[in-house]
């Protein structure tokens, strides 16, 4: 994992932007920023591997009775990535209607969001893709959106089962065009698998971006001016004498210049 990545998902706060129950709400702008879904039935465990993920995220709300995420939340890590947790389905504590308002601004986002990059699918590893999630995958395939599997609490399985349901989920996405091929195995618990998923993650910033350094104000720094990147006394005088060299080989070569003409 390169050090912008570790950076990005272990030092630096995650931003709630915006809480959504509207489309109207949906953050303005910022279409150069990916943006990442995550989706999954309501007692997969969805937020406590967003915690796992990003380190700094801030709140993001757990409770042992599913169903905690109530709005399509936005989380913005720096300007260079946005998470976005959507409301599990399955067994929401809610109202029909309620949950009919959750499914119909899930397939707005998904029909409209340009930025939406990838969605990933938390899937509980001893269960597998339930009739639920299959339901979903066929709005994220209509909608044409790439999407990947994240098979989590791997933790709770022996190597063996693990494997064959790793096979068997791998069989059930080959009717999706839209499936990526690789499928990610991880725990919350554990933190087994969670470097993987960060270095995908961060793959899906634009390299512009991915190759910049981070210059802003790490969480718990109060006020005044971000210094960029700290270098050492030993740097600082090594890049000195590399832009005199440099100042020395214009001048020289400018000398010569002028002695021909």
């Amino acid at each position: 994992m390169s050090p912008f990545i570790k950076q990005l998902f272990e030092e630096y706060p995650c931003k709630l932007l915006s809480a959504c129950n509207s489309a109207h709400d949906f953050p303005k702008g910022g279409l150069s920023i990916p943006e990442i879904a995550f989706a999954g039935r309501s007692n997969v465990g969805k937020s406590s591997l967003l915690k796992a993920i990003v380190e700094k995220i801030q709140h993001v709300p757990t409770d042992n009775r599913p169903g905690t995420t109530r709005s399509l939340d936005f989380y913005d890590i720096a300007r260079k990535l946005r998470i976005v947790d959507l409301p599990g389905y399955g067994f929401a504590f809610a109202r029909d209607e309620l949950l009919e308002s959750w499914r119909r601004l899930i397939e707005t986002y998904l029909a409209e969001r340009r930025s939406l990059k990838r969605v990933m699918l938390i899937v509980d590893a001893r269960h597998g893709l339930k009739k639920n999630d299959l339901e979903f995958l066929d709005k994220v395939e209509y909608y044409k959106r790439r999407f990947q599997i994240v098979l989590t609490k791997a933790d709770l399985l022996e190597p063996e089962p693990l494997a064959l349901m790793a096979s068997d989920t791998k069989n059930q996405l080959k009717e999706y065009r839209h499936a990526h091929p690789e499928l990610m195995l991880c725990s919350s618990m554990n933190h087994g698998g969670i470097l993987e998923i960060r270095s995908m993650l961060g793959a899906l910033i634009p390299r512009k971006d991915n190759d910049s350094k981070l210059k802003f104000k790490k969480s718990g720094e109060q006020g005044g001016r971000s210094s960029g990147v700290t270098r050492s006394d030993s740097e600082r005088e090594t890049l000195r004498q590399r832009i005199q060299a440099r100042r020395k080989r214009m001048a020289s070569r400018n000398s010569r210049k002028n002695k021909r003409a």
